[in-house]
């Protein structure tokens, strides 16, 4: 068989950490020869065994079941020693394929403290310094808490979420929704609003003279909510399901763009690349003003690019915009280095206003003296 394409290079994922937590899935690739930290899921249930105490001879080996799609406690301190691994250690933008149904909130998961784990994952993507992407490849759902420790407001400087077009997600599955939004007498709202006999039934039942009828009357009443109630149930389920979609999550901000798969390796490479010479820049910025948040130094950078372009729109296209960045990086265009001066000079200007302000005297004779220095020069 020849080589099927994938989303990273040819052979360059090579897996860590793979006979710990095997629910999920760490290691590193290159996506078009950029590294990268990738995280994903297990789709295949697996096994964890607890060895037998050579020190009891009692002790007997312990092999235990872990369903596919959920995170368990060895599993969820694996994910979380590894984003720590790939910001801290080596400083790598990071690729999470999120295909998880929640957490395994057993008896004896708490009792492993697979809550503290959680709160690790969610933690140290806090912290993260380097680009983050949250991708849900075809099929893929995300459910429960899986949904809360991977949500981009988390990061908003570094993480975006992105979604396949067949893919679902939402804290609550529609079997859930339903249960809690949805219940049957909400259902035979529904059908005494919808369906045309109960309606008309409701209107008979209003206008009827004779009080022997009303109880015939409402046995069809009955009768037909028994019958409509299957078809209505599958009707909620799915009013439920459509707002897990992907158009939906896109319409509420949770995710930035519907990235169909086929194209994902494309898109991700140019996105990849424009992100990270975004933050080699705004690093440079900061080194110059240092005052300045992250959230500051991206307005400055792309007011600059655009001026530069003469249109807004190059922000929207990341192979355009990568392509600026980089001859910036390189020096091959000054328009960044222009900027970057005038930014620093006004900067300089605004500390030695406002030390004149807090001191006069004090900033006055400094200036007096750099002046007889400069004079005696």
């Amino acid at each position: 068989q020849g080589w099927i394409s994938g989303f990273f290079d040819k052979d360059s994922f090579t897996e860590t950490l793979e006979g710990w937590g095997r629910t999920v899935i760490c290691g590193r690739a290159r996506l078009g020869g950029i590294p990268m930290g990738v995280i994903c899921v297990e789709t295949r249930t697996t096994e964890r065994v607890f060895p037998a105490d050579s020190a009891d001879s009692k002790s007997h080996e312990d092999v235990t079941q872990q369903a596919a799609h959920v995170w368990f406690p060895d599993s969820a301190y694996k994910t979380a020693q590894a984003i720590q691994d790939f910001n801290f250690g080596e400083q790598l933008p990071l690729m999470i394929f999120a295909n998880w149904r929640g957490f395994s909130g057993g008896m004896r998961d708490m009792f492993e403290e697979i809550l503290k784990y959680g709160a690790m994952i969610v933690d140290n993507l806090r912290k993260y310094k380097q680009p983050v992407f949250i991708y849900l490849p075809p099929r893929a759902e995300l459910r429960g808490g899986a949904w809360v420790v991977l949500d981009s407001s988390i990061n908003s400087e570094m993480m975006e979420m992105y979604a396949d077009s067949n893919t679902r997600a939402g804290v609550l599955e529609p079997s859930g929704a339903v249960e809690i939004k949805y219940r049957e007498r909400d259902l035979i709202k529904t059908m005494h609003r919808l369906d045309a006999k109960l309606i008309q039934m409701d209107q008979d039942l209003k206008s009827i003279h004779s009080p022997s009828d009303i109880p015939q009357l409402k046995a069809k009443i009955s009768d037909r909510e028994k019958k409509l109630l299957p078809f209505y149930v599958q009707m909620s389920l799915r009013f439920a399901d459509l707002h897990d979609t992907p158009g939906r999550m896109l319409a509420k901000g949770v995710i930035r763009s519907i990235v169909p798969w086929p194209h994902a390796r494309q898109y991700f490479y140019y996105r990849l690349r424009r992100r990270i010479h975004e933050e080699h820049l705004c690093r440079l910025i900061l080194n110059k003003v240092p005052n300045l948040s992250h959230a500051q130094t991206m307005q400055y950078l792309t007011q600059w690019l655009t001026s530069y372009a003469g249109h807004a729109t190059i922000i929207d296209d990341d192979i355009a915009v990568g392509e600026e960045l980089q001859k910036a990086m390189s020096h091959k265009t000054s328009w960044f280095d222009n900027a970057l001066d005038n930014l620093r000079q006004q900067w300089i200007q605004q500390q030695l206003e406002s030390m004149f302000v807090e001191n006069p005297a004090l900033v006055s004779s400094f200036l007096l003296s750099l002046q007889d220095k400069s004079n005696g020069k």
